[in-house]
């Protein structure tokens, strides 16, 4: 049966992150909190890692505690992502838009869910030339809540109209990735190697499968 749509995440996924994000949170907050980062910085990364692919802006809220500090934090994380996408350029995970191509041949839409907001998403995707390659694309904020909850998996398949949510495919490289697909129902939710989390961690999440990379999901629709 053909899928009703894919969900594919961002960074580790379909974009290259070569630590971009992690770099990003140490940035954040040794510009915003020296103090905290000085004290914390190995319990701050190591919690940045764990929660990879969750909203950015629900995982600064947990680490400081105060809805305001976590505004300013994640402020500032986007604007040091956004220069080193600048300065450095945004690249596509090798096979992600042959990928795309191949799903949209099949008339398959292409859904894009991120932990990042709206600005940095958009600036992503204009660096990579994606806005009209894919069929839709959702964060957190638009949906409600960021992964692991399903929101932005329930918002993207409301606006594309679709009934069958078990003919879904979603894919990403953490699991907080698997732990959303799961809560949306979706048959297959699928991890992939070239990002944040093992194979062990997403097998432990309940993957349905494992692949390599992006490039291996045609050979599986």
């Amino acid at each position: 049966m053909r899928p009703g749509m894919v969900a594919f995440d961002v960074a580790g996924t379909t974009v290259l992150d070569d630590g971009i994000v992690l770099r990003a949170f140490e940035g954040a907050f040794s510009r915003t909190q020296p103090l905290l980062w000085e004290k914390k910085a190995d319990e701050l990364m190591a919690y940045a890692s764990k929660t990879m692919g969750q909203s950015k802006i629900e995982v600064f809220t947990h680490l400081v505690g105060d809805s305001e500090l976590a505004r300013i934090t994640n402020l500032a994380f986007e604007a040091v992502y956004l220069e080193e996408i600048k300065g450095n350029g945004a690249e596509p995970m090798p096979g992600a838009e042959e990928c795309f191509a191949f799903l949209q041949s099949l008339s398959i839409p292409v859904v894009l869910t991120t932990g990042f907001s709206r600005q940095t998403l958009d600036t992503l995707l204009d660096a990579l030339g994606w806005k009209s390659t894919i069929t839709l694309s959702v964060t957190p904020d638009e949906a409600g809540r960021g992964r692991p909850f399903p929101d932005m998996l329930e918002l993207a398949w409301h606006q594309l109209k679709l009934i069958d949510r078990e003919n879904i495919i979603v894919l990403g490289d953490t699991v907080s990735d698997m732990q959303a697909g799961l809560a949306f129902g979706a048959r297959s939710v699928i991890g992939v190697l070239t990002g944040a989390h093992t194979r062990e961690m997403l097998i432990d999440a309940n993957a349905t499968s494992v692949i390599n990379s992006v490039a291996d999901l045609p050979s599986l629709v």
